[in-house]
C-alpha cells in the first residue's frame, strides 16, 4: 500500500506540474504498453519453455524468433507516431519518459537484405565461438576438442608450458582469423544502424541504454578505471611474482607484462571450486578456504528447496514481501547437462500476475549465491509493475543485477555464513582467514575490470573511426596498457586476436557489466554504513564481514527505488537511494583495503616490481 500511495502522488504531482497531456497521446500509450505486454510475453514463454526443455528445443526457439518479428513489425508500424509525439513534446513528464524509453528499431531499420545480414553476422560469430572444436596438441587427426571444459580442463592441469601456448594460438587462429572479415562487416552495418536510429556518432548508440554519450559513458569508465590502478597495480605485480615462481623468470621477466597465457589459467582456478592449494601465495595457506559446498550438505541444505526457503527468509529479514508457497509449488527444474553453467532465473510475465521461476537441482555454494540474486529480481519485479510496461525495465542493463549481487556479497559475510552453520568458530572472521577469502575474490573481480574496459574500449574506438575494426596491433597495445597482459608472441595485424575474448555476444557491450560490479560494492558499503554494520577504520565491523541479515530497515529504501523502474534516470535513481547520482568505486576500495594493504606490504618484502614498461 506505501508503495502505490507513494506512485500515485507522484503521478499527481508530475500531472499538476505540466498539464499538458493531450487524450490521444494517453490513448497511444495505453495500447502500447498492453500490445508490447503480450508481444513480449509470448517471447519470453518461448524462451522459458526452452530454459526448462534444454537449448536443442527448436520449437521453442522458433516460437522466441516469430514473437520477436511481430514486436519488431509492431514497432516500426508505430515509429511515425511517437516520432510525432516526442517532436511535438505533448505529455506530462511520466507521459515523455515513455516516449523516450520506447524501444528503438534497433537492425530492423535496416534496409531488408542488411537485417538479414546482419543478424546472419552475429549468428555465425556466435556459433564459432561456442561450438569451435580445436585439434588436440599433437594430435593433428583429433579435432574434437572445445574450449570449455575440454582444452579448459587439460592446460589447468599442464605444466607443459609447450601445450599451454600451442592451445593459446590455437584457440584465436581458429576463433579470430575466421570471423575477422565477418566482424569488420558487423561493425559497418552497426555504425549504419545507429545513423539510421538518429544517433549522428555511432559510439553514442552503443551506449544508448545507459541514457550517456559516448564522451560521457567513456569518461566514467576513465575515472574508475584510475581508481581502480593503485589496487589493480599492486595485485598485478603479487600475481606476476607467483607466476614467475612456477614458470622462471625467462617466461615471466621482471617489470614487463605477464604472460596471457599463462595468467589466464591462474586467474581461471578463482571460479572454479576453491583449493588454497592452486594458488602459489595465498595470504594464508594453514587457514585456508571455507568448503561452502560440503557444509551444505551436512546442514542439509542441499536440496535447492531448502536454499529457496532460507533465501526467501533472508529478504523477508531485510522487510521484503514474504514469498508465497505458489511461488516454488509452480517452479520448474531446468533441463541442463552442464551442471556448472545452469543458474537459478526469475522470469517476467507482463500480463499475468506472477512471475515465473526456474532452477537448477545441484546445489553447491555457487548455486547458493545465485539463489541471492534470483530471489531478488522477483522482488524488484513485483515492485517494478506499479509502472507502465514501458517503463518497468531496469534502468541500464545488469542494475538490477547489482543489487542481487550485493545482497549475495552480504550472504557470503563469514558472520552470516556461520549463521547458518555453514562456517564453524570465529577463525573465518579473522584476518588471516579473510585475507583468503578476499585474495580469491579479488581475482574474480578486480582482473575483470581491465579486461571489460579494453573489450568496449576497443569497440568504440572502431565506432568513433580512431582505429580500423581488425587493427589487432591497436587491440594488444590496449590490452597491455590497461591489463599488463602480453602474448607469448608478437602479434600483428596479420593475426585477429580480439573476438577470442568475447564471451558475450559480438554486440553486447561490457560496460554494464563493469558499473553492475561498481555499483554492487556501492550498494553494499552504502547498506553496510546506513545500517551500523560498517565503521571505517573498525577492527570489529569491517566492510568485508557486514552482516546485513535481519536490518528490515534496507527493504523500505528498496521498495521505494525498485517501484520507480526506469521511470527516471538511473543517476536519478542512485541519488534517491545514495544520496549521490554518480557512481564510486569507494565500496569496492574499501572492501579490498585490507588485501591490498597486504599485497602492498608482501610486494615490498619480496622486491617485486609494481608496474610494466
Amino acid at each position: 500500500m506505501m508503495i502505490k500511495g507513494v506512485l500515485i502522488f507522484s503521478c499527481v504531482t508530475l500531472s499538476q506540474a505540466n498539464p499538458t497531456t493531450d487524450s490521444s497521446l494517453a490513448a497511444f500509450l495505453s495500447d502500447v504498453n498492453q500490445q508490447l505486454s503480450t508481444l513480449y510475453d509470448q517471447e519470453q514463454l518461448a524462451l522459458f519453455r526452452n530454459e526448462l526443455d534444454g537449448p536443442n528445443d527448436l520449437m521453442a526457439l522458433l516460437q522466441a524468433e516469430l514473437a520477436n518479428e511481430k514486436r519488431m513489425s509492431y514497432l516500426k508500424s508505430i515509429s511515425s507516431r511517437v516520432a510525432k509525439f516526442k517532436r511535438l513534446g505533448w505529455g506530462d513528464a511520466l507521459q515523455r519518459r515513455q516516449l523516450q524509453r520506447m524501444p528503438q528499431p534497433g537492425y530492423e531499420a535496416l534496409a531488408a537484405d542488411e537485417v538479414a545480414q546482419v543478424y546472419q553476422l552475429a549468428a555465425n560469430m556466435s556459433e564459432n565461438y561456442h561450438n569451435v572444436k580445436l585439434c588436440a596438441y599433437k594430435q593433428p587427426y583429433n579435432c574434437t576438442l572445445k574450449l570449455i571444459p575440454d582444452v579448459q580442463s587439460v592446460v589447468q592441469q599442464s605444466r607443459n608450458l609447450e601445450e599451454i601456448e600451442y592451445y593459446w594460438l590455437e584457440w584465436r587462429r581458429c576463433t579470430g582469423l575466421p570471423t575477422r572479415q565477418q566482424f569488420v562487416n558487423f561493425m559497418q552495418l552497426y555504425k549504419k544502424t545507429a545513423k539510421l536510429n538518429g544517433f549522428q556518432q555511432p559510439a553514442d548508440y552503443w551506449f544508448r541504454h545507459l541514457e550517456l554519450s559516448a564522451k560521457q559513458a567513456m569518461s566514467l569508465l576513465n575515472e574508475l578505471m584510475s581508481s581502480l590502478q593503485p589496487l589493480f597495480l599492486q595485485f598485478h605485480a603479487h600475481v606476476r611474482g607467483s607466476l614467475r615462481k612456477m614458470h622462471g623468470e625467462r617466461q615471466v621477466p621482471h617489470g614487463r607484462p605477464y604472460p596471457q597465457q599463462l595468467s589466464e589459467i591462474f586467474l581461471g582456478n578463482a571460479f572454479r571450486r576453491a583449493n588454497a592449494a592452486w594458488f602459489v601465495d595465498i595470504p594464508s595457506p594453514e587457514n585456508g578456504l571455507p568448503n561452502i559446498t560440503e557444509a551444505l550438505r551436512r546442514r542439509s541444505l542441499n536440496t535447492t528447496q531448502r536454499v529457496f526457503w532460507n533465501v526467501a527468509e533472508y529478504y523477508r529479514g531485510l522487510g521484503l514481501t514474504q514469498l508465497e508457497s505458489s511461488i516454488w509449488t509452480y517452479a520448474q527444474p531446468v533441463a541442463t547437462h552442464n551442471e556448472d553453467q545452469c543458474w537459478h532465473k526469475a522470469w517476467r510475465f507482463h500480463t499475468l500476475s506472477t512471475s515465473n521461476f526456474s532452477y537448477c537441482p545441484l546445489n553447491d555454494e555457487e548455486r547458493l549465491f545465485s539463489m541471492f540474486e534470483a530471489q531478488f529480481e522477483l522482488h524488484y519485479f513485483r515492485a517494478a509493475a506499479a509502472q507502465p510496461m514501458l517503463l518497468r525495465e531496469e534502468p541500464f542493463p545488469n542494475f538490477v543485477e547489482a543489487l542481487g549481487k550485493c545482497f549475495a556479497l552480504a550472504a557470503a559475510s563469514p558472520r552470516y555464513l556461520r549463521k547458518l552453520g555453514l562456517v564453524r568458530g570465529t577463525a573465518w572472521s579473522r584476518l588471516p582467514a579473510r585475507l583468503n577469502r578476499l585474495y580469491l575474490q579479488g581475482l574474480r573481480v578486480i582482473f575483470l575490470l581491465p579486461v571489460f574496459y579494453v573489450l568496449d574500449r576497443y569497440r568504440v574506438e572502431v565506432l568513433s573511426g580512431h582505429i580500423q575494426a581488425d587493427d589487432n596491433e591497436a587491440y594488444w597495445r590496449l590490452t597491455e596498457l590497461f591489463t599488463g597482459a602480453t602474448a607469448p608472441r608478437r602479434r600483428s595485424n596479420d593475426h585477429f586476436d580480439m573476438p577470442a575474448k568475447l564471451l558475450m555476444e559480438v554486440d553486447d557491450q561490457y560496460t554494464s557489466q563493469f558499473l553492475s560490479i561498481v555499483l554492487q560494492f556501492q550498494l553494499y558499503l552504502h547498506f553496510c554504513n546506513s545500517s551500523g554494520q560498517f565503521v571505517a577504520d573498525s577492527l570489529d565491523k569491517p566492510l568485508d564481514l557486514c552482516d546485513l541479515s535481519d536490518q528490515p530497515q534496507i527493504g523500505a529504501s528498496l521498495r521505494r527505488i525498485m517501484a520507480l523502474g526506469s521511470s527516471v534516470h538511473y543517476k536519478e535513481l542512485l541519488r534517491q537511494l545514495l544520496g549521490r547520482e554518480e557512481l564510486s568505486l569507494d565500496g569496492l576500495l574499501i572492501y579490498f583495503k585490507p588485501l591490498q594493504d597486504w599485497l602492498t606490504l608482501q610486494n615490498r618484502v619480496n622486491g617485486l616490481e609494481v608496474g610494466w614498461l
